[in-house]
């Protein structure tokens, strides 16, 4: 796999009035530090009005900046370790919900992105590209609305002699997937979605863990145009996730017709083409 080529001007978006614009910082995780707080909050009162904007891909914003110091805005943020960018035709900024440490997060989802964002983030491509990252199925990263969308899961496995019969599981369990009827555990794998509350809240561990990963979803997008990521049928481990998004990069650049996104390529060339060329199989849903 070779990696896309990185744009180098990004970043500056036109605003309304004539002649000014918002510079934009690349926040990989959606996570800054202090210092970097502090030397945008500088930023914006030298060069804009004072005032800074968060973007719904957890990104900053320094708005009302003269275009003309739009350059030394862009280095200023590179010297507090913050990369303008995010927009154009490239991957756009990875976002991330906080499962990282989140009492309900399956997986290491800030790690996850700021590892994406190191080998991917603002490569070009023929069209944007957005991918999100979801710590569980509470999905408050909204996945299935990004190109490519990832979720952790965890699911369980009930040791029966350990039980104290206490309900806890149950009652955690929003799906109802989890019953104590007369003192025995009844479980539905059908109806778990593999949040894994239920391994958590246990209080004799009597409760272990059948399977985990993450979950794709493939070719979502939101805007004018909404339609939801097809599922892969099978759960991949951790460390396979930075390689399949590179094989997903890599066909899209490959194939991608210009401004076509990536929901629309696979309906050109069919949705098990596109799932194949990433080592996936697209989930059933007929």
């Amino acid at each position: 796999m070779t990696d896309g080529k990185k744009s180098k001007k990004q970043g500056v978006i036109r605003l309304r009035e004539k002649g000014k614009v918002a510079v934009r910082g690349r926040i990989p995780a959606g996570v800054m530090t202090a210092s970097q707080m502090a030397a945008v909050a500088r930023i914006a009162e030298e060069f804009g009005n004072g005032e800074v904007a968060l973007t719904a891909r957890l990104n900053v914003e320094i708005p009302a900046v003269d275009r003309r110091d739009a350059e030394e805005v862009a280095e200023r943020l590179r010297e507090a370790g913050i990369e303008p960018g995010s927009t154009g035709a490239t991957l756009r900024s990875v976002v991330a919900c906080k499962g990282t440490v989140c009492r309900h997060g399956c997986c290491d989802t800030q790690g996850l992105a700021r590892a994406i964002e190191e080998r991917h983030g603002g490569c070009v491509l023929p069209r944007k590209l957005k991918i999100a990252v979801a710590g569980c199925p509470n999905n408050c990263a909204r996945v299935q609305a990004n190109d490519i969308g990832i979720m952790g899961r965890r699911f369980p496995a009930f040791r029966a002699g350990e039980c104290n019969t206490c309900g806890a599981c149950e009652k955690v369990c929003r799906e109802g997937a989890v019953r104590v009827v007369d003192g025995e555990v009844f479980f539905s794998e059908e109806d778990c979605v593999g949040c894994g509350d239920c391994i958590a809240v246990c209080p004799t561990e009597a409760i272990g863990v059948a399977a985990e990963g993450l979950r794709f979803s493939v070719g979502g997008r939101s805007g004018r145009v909404v339609r939801a990521g097809v599922e892969a049928e099978e759960m991949v481990p951790v460390e396979a996730a930075l390689e399949i998004v590179g094989r997903l990069l890599d066909y899209f650049r490959e194939n991608a017709q210009p401004g076509e996104r990536l929901g629309e390529l696979m309906d050109r060339v069919g949705v098990e083409e596109v799932f194949a060329a990433a080592g996936m199989r697209p989930r059933d849903t007929g």
